[in-house]
């Protein structure tokens, strides 16, 4: 199965400028085209009206300036990515669900469009869920459901840790609550990579950067990250290439600063006062964050379900995104959103 990606320049709209170092002219890390869902009787009815577009910059609580985009009309759904990803891994969705919600999405800070803090202490879990309020008072969103992915999920559930009036459902896809370094590949491999690179960070940051933007010319890189995070069956390899680029194309001091806090998030204390329905998605071929970590979610949330999709990896919203989507469109319409 494949897909023909390309690019579209997007124009900002928005009261703020960006800095004389970017251009106006934003490029927007998500394939426009893509494969097209299959129909279903029990899909969501679909206006012929045109999406609208909306895309700019808004400043957060230390100043920092940071990229959304908007497309559609209707109630907000907000979709947060994971570790030095981006939109790609909504992509799907967004062309989805933007026929009938207000489909947003921000890059984190030192991520992609958006500008990178002054502090590099501010990159940080609870930083981007502080981010996301601040997003939503620009916009004027009092509450909206909330996807993360991955790591996105530990953003999303920090944001209903900080404001829990101010989300009305949360889809939590391939995410764990607790130390995820600890379980990825149901080993402590990732601990071990992070002390490494973190190492070679403190050493010499150059030499780090140097190897870091050479990951899209090595194709055992590609085959590894295939395997590891997509099911490589399913998914497009455009997709998988594009996310090695992307990913390599971003400073790696940010990848260590975000792991340093990442790694240690825990949130298994207070899930239990979580009163919102939750969705919970799981890979059923999961390596990166084994189906016991979501299990472990529905456990302690308690107003959650878990849905697995059979052979769903890491990513199992683009190794199947028809199925996904129609998982989603059932919760909100038990949510009555």
């Amino acid at each position: 199965m494949t897909m023909t990606t390309t690019f579209e320049s997007l124009t900002v709209d928005h009261e703020l400028n960006p800095s004389p170092s970017q251009s106006e002219e934003i490029l927007y890390p998500r394939p426009t085209g893509g494969r097209k869902p299959a129909k279903s009787a029990r899909q969501l009815p679909v206006s012929d009206a045109p999406a609208a577009k909306r895309h700019g910059y808004f400043k957060s609580f230390d100043g920092t300036r940071l990229f959304y985009s908007i497309e559609g009309t209707g109630k907000p759904l907000i979709f947060c990515y994971g570790l030095v990803c981006s939109s790609l891994h909504w992509t799907y969705q967004i062309e989805h669900f933007k026929k009938n919600y207000q489909t947003i999405w921000f890059d984190y800070r030192g991520h992609q469009n958006s500008d990178c803090p002054t502090n590099l202490e501010s990159l940080t879990i609870e930083s981007i869920a502080r981010d996301l309020g601040f997003l939503m008072d620009d916009l004027g969103i009092q509450d909206a459901v909330l996807f993360g992915h991955s790591m996105g999920v530990n953003v999303v559930l920090d944001f209903y840790r900080q404001h829990p009036k101010r989300v009305a459902g949360m889809i939590l896809a391939n995410g764990t609550a607790k130390r995820p370094f600890e379980t990825a590949f149901k080993s402590n491999a990732l601990d071990l990579g992070y002390g490494i690179l973190q190492s070679v960070q403190n050493i010499s940051p150059k030499v780090l950067s140097t190897l870091w933007k050479l990951q899209p010319k090595n194709p055992f890189t590609h085959m590894m990250v295939a395997l590891g995070g997509f099911n490589p069956h399913l998914t497009s390899q455009e997709d998988i290439d594009l996310y090695v680029k992307q990913v390599s194309a971003m400073d790696p001091a940010i990848l260590v600063q975000l792991m340093k806090n990442y790694r240690i998030y825990d949130a298994t204390a207070w899930l239990h006062t979580i009163e919102v329905p939750s969705l919970i998605v799981a890979g059923e071929g999961d390596m990166m964050v084994p189906i016991e970590q979501q299990e472990l979610l529905k456990q302690l949330i308690p107003d959650s379900r878990l849905e697995v999709i059979k052979h769903g990896s890491h990513c199992p919203q683009l190794d199947l995104p028809e199925l996904f989507n129609l998982k989603v469109e059932g919760f909100l319409r038990e949510l009555s959103y």
